[in-house]
């Protein structure tokens, strides 16, 4: 049980955040809601219908999106953290633009604006489409197949995934390279 948490908790910590429209970085204060639902989730494994890590790794963050959400909703769910937000990064080595910009190995120069491009990273998720944020999560957060998030999201069409994937993927990479 350690091991999973250990294993999923910096990815579902950043899925959450996002399906929930938090910037991630400022998510962290409700780190000990984010803890108490994952382990609750895995108290319930035997919900779980294997298919693949994927598709776990879905399921984890949907069930801990709901269980969070519901908090929100009853109004139980304080600030934790006492103003010690840190940044998103700062969790794992494994970062947000990691994730959506695989292949691109940093440049000293990258390394230096790291922080200022996860902020357009996140800025660009939070406002972009909510269709196409769930496509990037599910494909490369979750790291589902174009099938799996076909059948998630209802589209029968693999090429439509792929389509509305990469329309997302361009929304995003032109965000990211905007200027301030």
């Amino acid at each position: 049980m350690e091991s999973l948490f250990r294993r999923y908790l910096p990815r579902v910590r950043q899925i959450v955040a996002l399906r929930l429209g938090f910037r991630p970085s400022a998510f962290s204060a409700h780190e000990d809601l984010v803890q108490e639902s994952m382990l609750k989730t895995f108290q319930n494994l035997d919900r779980y219908e294997e298919r693949s890590d994927a598709t776990f790794r879905h399921w984890i963050s949907t069930c801990v999106t709901n269980t969070i959400r519901d908090q929100f909703r009853r109004g139980g769910a304080e600030k934790r953290g006492a103003g010690k937000v840190r940044f998103f990064g700062s969790y794992e080595s494994e970062d947000a633009t990691a994730i959506v910009f695989q292949g691109n190995d940093p440049t000293p120069s990258a390394v230096l604006r790291g922080r200022e491009l996860l902020g357009r990273l996140e800025s660009g998720l939070l406002e972009m489409k909510e269709h196409w944020r769930e496509v990037i999560l599910l494909r490369l957060f979750c790291e589902m197949s174009y099938r799996e998030v076909g059948d998630e999201l209802g589209i029968a069409e693999e090429a439509t995934v792929r389509k509305l994937f990469s329309r997302a993927m361009a929304d995003l990479k032109a965000h990211c390279e905007e200027t301030d």
